[in-house]
C-alpha cells in the first residue's frame, strides 16, 4: 500500500517536470530577455536625458520676445558645456537659486571674473557694478522689466546651470534655433 501511494504521487511530479521543461522555462526565459531589453532601453533613455538632451516648458515672461510667457517647449543640451564651457550671451536652463524644485531660463550676461554693469531699471536711481565671483555667473532675462534674475538674487553658481537652450520646438510655427547674443546688463 505504501509503495502504491509513492508511485501515484510520483506521477504529478513527472508531469510537472515535463511542463516545466516544455512550457514554463522557455516562457520565463523569454520574459526575462524582454525584461533585460526594457531595462537597457530605460537606462539608455536616462543617460540621454541626464547627459545629452532634455526638454523644458516656459513659464513666465522674463524671456519675452524670444519665448512666449507660457506654452513654449524648449530643447536644451547638456554636453557642449562639458567640452567647451559656458559663453556669455547663451540662453541657459538652470535650477532656480531660490527654489531647487524649479527651473529658470535666462541669458548669461557675465562669467567668473567679468565686471557686469547693472542698470537701475525703470524708476531706479542709476546702477552699480558687480564682479562675478569664481564659480558663478550672472543671469538675466531679456525682458528686464518682468525678469526675476541675478539683479535680485545675485550671482548664480555654475553648478546650477543644467544646459544650453538650442531649439524652440513649440509652437510649431515658431520653431527655430536659439541664437547667442550679447546683452548689456
Amino acid at each position: 500500500r505504501i509503495a502504491a501511494h509513492g508511485a501515484h504521487s510520483a506521477m504529478p511530479i513527472a508531469r510537472l517536470a515535463v511542463w516545466w521543461r516544455a512550457s514554463a522555462r522557455p516562457a520565463l526565459s523569454e520574459a526575462g530577455s524582454y525584461g533585460v531589453r526594457w531595462l537597457q532601453l530605460v537606462g539608455l533613455l536616462h543617460c540621454i536625458q541626464e547627459y545629452g538632451i532634455d526638454f523644458s516648458p516656459t513659464v513666465g515672461s522674463s524671456m519675452v520676445p524670444v519665448f512666449n510667457a507660457s506654452g513654449d517647449v524648449l530643447l536644451f543640451e547638456r554636453l557642449t558645456q562639458r567640452l567647451v564651457g559656458w559663453k556669455s550671451g547663451e540662453v541657459v536652463v538652470a535650477t532656480s537659486p531660490k527654489d531647487p524644485d524649479a527651473r529658470i531660463c535666462k541669458r548669461i550676461v557675465g562669467l567668473p571674473g567679468d565686471r557686469v554693469a547693472v542698470s537701475g531699471g525703470a524708476g531706479a536711481p542709476g546702477g552699480y557694478d558687480v564682479e562675478v565671483p569664481l564659480g558663478h555667473c550672472w543671469l538675466q532675462g531679456d525682458n528686464r522689466a518682468a525678469s526675476h534674475d541675478s539683479r535680485h538674487y545675485g550671482p548664480v553658481p555654475l553648478g546650477l546651470l543644467q544646459g544650453k537652450v538650442r531649439l524652440k520646438l513649440w509652437p510649431f510655427f515658431e520653431m527655430g534655433v536659439i541664437e547667442r547674443k550679447q546683452l548689456a546688463a
